[in-house]
């Protein structure tokens, strides 16, 4: 295991069993590299909201810190993890794409939303509830949409909340999940979730929060 105790975040992956498919609350979850075969239950969502690595140094440190050296790390390029998680959104299908992009992967990221939707809108956002902290949230849909302006300028968690109470999906899905805000505030409302992670620290997370019925920052 890792001694860097701020990639533990706080330790919650000692209490499960983080292997296979997990359900959990209103949800289905796997620790999962998008490189592999997608796990049949993703193919269920009907609405994406992803938040993916913005850079090849990003991506790479999401590698590190799930422990996994560069000899076992299927991508040495960032357009080559690009190419793979559209290839993952084409299986799935989703009749609505949602994303929070950066400065450094809004324009490759929009331009291969708007070859697969043909409403696009994009919504000015923050991380962190910093303003200085800037990022777009980009959705994407084959068939004309209104009800998201609300999105419009508030924190990405908060945007995360307001999607998953409001939009119109059957099942949710994230194949980045991180720590599961979309997992979290799904299960929160009783709608179904699907989503993958690479790093099992970071997913138990969200298994803690459900378990424990909190939001309370686990660090």
């Amino acid at each position: 295991m890792s001694s860097n105790r701020e990639w533990d975040y706080g330790g919650v992956f000692k209490k499960y069993d983080m292997s296979g498919e997990i359900k959990i609350g209103t949800g289905i979850v796997k620790v999962h590299d998008i490189y592999d075969p997608l796990p049949a239950f993703m193919k269920t969502a009907d609405l994406i909201f992803c938040d993916p690595p913005c850079n090849s140094g990003n991506l790479s440190s999401f590698y590190t810190k799930a422990e996994i050296g560069e000899e076992s790390r299927p991508f040495t390029k960032y357009d080559q993890f690009t190419a793979r998680l559209f290839e993952c959104v084409d299986e799935i299908d989703p009749h609505m794409l949602i994303m929070e992009l950066f400065k450094s992967n809004v324009d490759v990221y929009l331009f291969n939303i708007r070859k697969r939707y043909r409403f696009v809108k994009i919504y000015e956002s923050m991380y962190y509830h910093n303003p200085k902290n800037r990022c777009k949230i980009v959705i994407g849909s084959n068939v004309k949409f209104d009800g998201f302006d609300a999105v419009d300028g508030i924190d990405e968690e908060d945007a995360i909340h307001f999607v998953c109470k409001n939009a119109e999906y059957d099942v949710i899905g994230d194949p980045c999940m991180g720590k599961g805000l979309v997992g979290y505030y799904s299960n929160l409302y009783g709608r179904k979730f699907v989503g993958t992670e690479l790093n099992a620290k970071r997913l138990a997370v969200l298994l803690e929060r459900i378990t424990t019925n909190s939001r309370g920052k686990i660090n």
